[in-house]
């Protein structure tokens, strides 16, 4: 069965009915074994502006916002009973074989995996958790990337265009045509 990284966006942690949303959503892939990764959301929003208030430097602001990350990961594990946190394909594996869904701790993955094919993530925030969705998905490997994003996006958009309506960040577009699907 295919692997599908699934990138919930941080802003959809506002919504009162994403548990529902979310579960129902879940229940119609019938075809792929889900991989959720949580966008940053309010939480790097806050580090954001400590970047602005206290001029961080760049790899401190990425990986603090990859950190921030791990706020909403927690959330949604309370939010989906069936699912949980892992760090590697060897506990997805376990986690798919108990019927459950896996939400990849972002930070840990990033930080112990290394690529010969694909170089690391720059630090910056032209990368978001789009493009750190879209790495994983590559470094994986994985064989869909699907966005859940807060607003609704033309069917007939580029990336380049929704980079540029800032729909998704600038990084993505680097790695966008590596993606098997997206």
């Amino acid at each position: 069965m295919k692997i599908c990284v699934l990138k919930l966006g941080g802003s959809l942690f506002d919504l009162p009915d994403l548990k529902d949303r979310l579960s129902e959503f879940l229940g119609q892939l019938t075809d792929c074994r889900p991989l959720l990764i949580c966008g940053g959301g309010r939480s790097a929003d806050l580090v954001r502006h400590w970047d602005a208030l206290h001029q961080l430097d760049a790899t401190t602001a990425h990986w603090l916002a990859i950190a921030a990350m791990k706020l909403n990961e927690r959330l949604l594990c309370q939010l989906l009973p069936d699912a949980c946190s892992v760090s590697n394909q060897q506990a997805a594996e376990q986690v798919w074989q108990q019927h459950q869904i896996p939400i990849l701790c972002a930070e840990d993955y990033l930080r112990q995996t290394i690529s010969k094919d694909f170089k690391p993530l720059p630090a910056a925030w032209e990368v978001t958790s789009d493009s750190i969705a879209a790495w994983v998905t590559l470094t994986w490997p994985a064989d869909e990337l699907i966005l859940l994003k807060s607003k609704d996006l033309p069917a007939d958009s580029t990336v380049a265009s929704l980079a540029a309506a800032e729909a998704v960040d600038a990084y993505l577009a680097v790695l966008a045509d590596q993606l098997p699907a997206l």
